[in-house]
């Protein structure tokens, strides 16, 4: 029975986060603050000693293909463009 219920409360609280995610999405500013809490996260690694790590994640090559026309960029000329 106790299983049961940690199951459901779990359960409501994946539902609730979803949810609270889902309205935050909804909102005309979601995508600005999303890019800004990207730009201060990047600003972060690159000052510190995650710098060579973020720096590698960066070199990433990124590739988009339809049929014989091919774009392949590093991660950081895909995410600038």
């Amino acid at each position: 029975m106790r299983r049961q219920r940690t199951g459901i409360v779990i359960d409501n609280a994946i539902r609730e986060a979803a949810g609270g995610i889902s309205d935050f999405l909804r909102l005309e500013s979601a995508g600005r603050l999303l890019l800004m809490a990207t730009e201060v996260l990047a600003l972060v690694c690159s000052n510190s000693p995650l710098r060579h790590a973020y720096d590698d994640l960066l070199k990433i090559p990124v590739e988009v293909r339809f049929g014989s026309l091919a774009v392949a960029k590093p991660l950081l000329y895909s995410a600038s463009s």
